[in-house]
């Protein structure tokens, strides 16, 4: 139905602007229920008319109405992203209960993990260990994974990102990953299973590595310029459940 289609859009780009607001004021530990948004530069707050998703954006011209300063284009950007997989989800996966709830959590967690660790370098304890703690309780719930399951994503998403991680430590006398990725990873374990944290493992390493060797062909970047784990985590994660959940690949 068409017009659920538009719904759910509509919807996810709401729910979009509120991930985008997580991104900005979590690491800054700032309440995400008050204040009310507000100018990143002049502080001035921004009215509901001028605060809709895309369309103020594209109104104002990226812009502040009072000040003038750049808006940050992360905002639609995420905004769009979150009505897309949101209409994907329900398009792909309303057949089950439980695969539409895990894709909801995934996104809600995973998006602005990624935006924030791109700025700050840092992976919040509330985003990640919020969603070890749901997926695991979802899991007590739904019939089709067992809690044993989600136990054990924890134990290898976590588990095996620690380990490479304390390795390169070892060998190297460098921190290679941090906790967050680790926490991140054992969230995702937890919220889809052992099987598929290790696959996220595999294609995020895949993406950092081509990122990686991007930035030494074409910024002459050295092998130890830091680059954040945790954007390449979070992406696998949802490119491979939306994928292979999502029926794209069989």
């Amino acid at each position: 139905m068409y017009w659920m289609d538009v719904l759910i859009f509509v919807f996810g780009l709401c729910w979009g602007s509120f991930l985008a607001l997580m991104a900005y004021r979590i690491p800054r530990k700032i309440s995400i229920v008050v204040p009310r948004s507000f100018c990143d530069s002049c502080n001035d707050k921004i009215e509901f008319f001028n605060n809709i998703p895309i369309i103020s954006y594209l109104l104002l011209k990226g812009k502040c109405k009072k000040c003038g300063a750049k808006i940050p284009v992360r905002y639609p950007v995420i905004e769009l992203i979150t009505a897309i997989l949101f209409v994907f989800a329900y398009e792909r996966l309303f057949y089950d209960y439980y695969s539409l709830i895990r894709a909801l959590l995934l996104v809600t967690a995973l998006l602005p993990s990624i935006f924030i660790d791109l700025d700050e370098r840092i992976i919040p304890d509330r985003l990640s260990i919020g969603l070890i703690i749901c997926g695991f309780a979802l899991s007590l719930f739904d019939p089709m994974m067992a809690w044993h399951e989600s136990a054990a994503g924890i134990v290898v998403g976590g588990g095996l990102l620690f380990i490479v991680a304390e390795g390169y430590y070892r060998l190297t006398g460098r921190e290679g990953l941090g906790g967050g990725d680790i926490k991140l990873l054992a969230g995702i374990g937890a919220l889809l299973g052992w099987y598929p944290a290790l696959m996220v493992i595999f294609y995020s390493s895949i993406l950092g590595s081509i990122y990686g060797i991007a930035m030494m062909i074409i910024f002459k970047k050295g092998r130890l310029t830091e680059i954040p784990f945790g954007p390449f985590i979070g992406a696998s994660a949802i490119l491979y459940y939306f994928i292979m959940e999502g029926g794209l690949i069989r």
